[in-house]
C-alpha cells in the first residue's frame, strides 16, 4: 500500500539520516530542527517507539507436527484479557525499554516516555513513531514542551509501518513468543516476553535490522 501522505519521500528521508547518523556515532542534539546551536551540543539517541496488544489467547496459526498428529493448542476458554506492551528501541544498539500497561492512551505514552527520559539524563532522544492518535494528540503538546531540550518526536508518514523497525521486532517476537503459545495468566506472558525482548542477542537484532554487524562493530 502507498502512503497517501504527501510528505512521505521528505520524512522518511528524515528517518534514514537520523539512522546514519545514529550508526556513525554522530547523532546529537543539534540534529534536531529546533536546535540552538549556541548551547553545547548534547550525545543523542533514536529510538523507534510503538506499542502492541499481548492478548492471552494464543495466536493460532500453521505449525509443524508429525504425521498422523494433530498440534493441540490450550486457551483459556471465552476469556481473553488483554495487555498493552509499549517498546522504545535504540538503534542501532538494539538494547530497548519495554513497558507494559493496561490501555493505550496518551497517559501511557508519556509515562513510558518519561521512563525513557530517566534512564540517560544525560542524553537527547530523537523518537519515531507513527501517527496514532494518543502519539498526536494535543494532550501531549504540554510534555514535548516541557522537555524540548531533551526529546523530539519523529513522525513517520501516515499508513507506513515499515518504515518503523520496531515493527520487525513485533512480528519477530509474535513468532517466537506468542503464535500456538499459551501461558498460565497473562501476566506470567507478558513478564516472559518482557524478559525475552531484554535478552535479545544483538546479532539477532541486526539481522533482524538489515545491519552488518562487523562493520558496525569497528565504525
Amino acid at each position: 500500500m502507498t502512503s497517501p501522505d504527501p510528505d512521505y519521500v521528505v520524512k522518511r528521508q528524515r528517518v534514514e539520516q537520523l539512522k546514519t547518523k545514529a550508526q556513525n556515532g554522530g547523532l546529537t542534539s543539534h540534529d534536531t530542527g529546533q536546535a540552538d546551536k549556541t548551547e553545547p551540543a548534547k550525545p543523542a539517541k533514536l529510538v523507534f517507539f510503538d506499542s502492541t496488544d499481548l492478548h492471552w489467547c494464543p495466536e493460532v496459526s500453521q505449525t509443524y507436527s508429525a504425521v498422523g498428529q494433530q498440534v493441540k493448542v490450550e486457551t483459556p476458554g471465552d476469556q481473553n484479557p488483554w495487555c498493552a506492551l509499549f517498546g522504545s528501541l535504540y538503534f542501532p544498539s538494539g538494547e530497548g525499554l519495554y513497558t507494559i500497561h493496561q490501555r493505550k492512551r496518551h497517559q501511557e505514552v508519556q509515562a513510558h516516555l518519561q521512563k525513557l527520559l530517566a534512564m540517560d539524563p544525560d542524553a537527547f532522544f530523537f523518537v519515531v513513531m507513527d501517527n496514532a492518535s494518543a502519539h498526536t494528540t494535543p494532550e501531549l503538546d504540554p510534555f514535548w514542551e516541557a522537555h524540548r531540550d531533551r526529546i523530539e518526536p519523529v513522525f513517520l508518514p501516515t499508513y507506513s509501518p515499515h518504515l518503523n523497525l520496531i515493527e520487525r521486532l513485533w512480528n519477530y517476537m509474535r513468532g517466537k513468543m506468542t503464535r500456538n503459545q499459551f501461558y498460565e495468566t497473562l501476566k506470567v506472558q507478558c513478564q516472559e516476553i518482557a524478559d525475552w525482548l531484554t535478552a535479545l542477542p544483538f546479532s539477532r537484532f541486526c539481522s533482524l535490522m538489515g545491519i552488518d554487524e562487523v562493520s558496525l562493530l569497528f565504525s
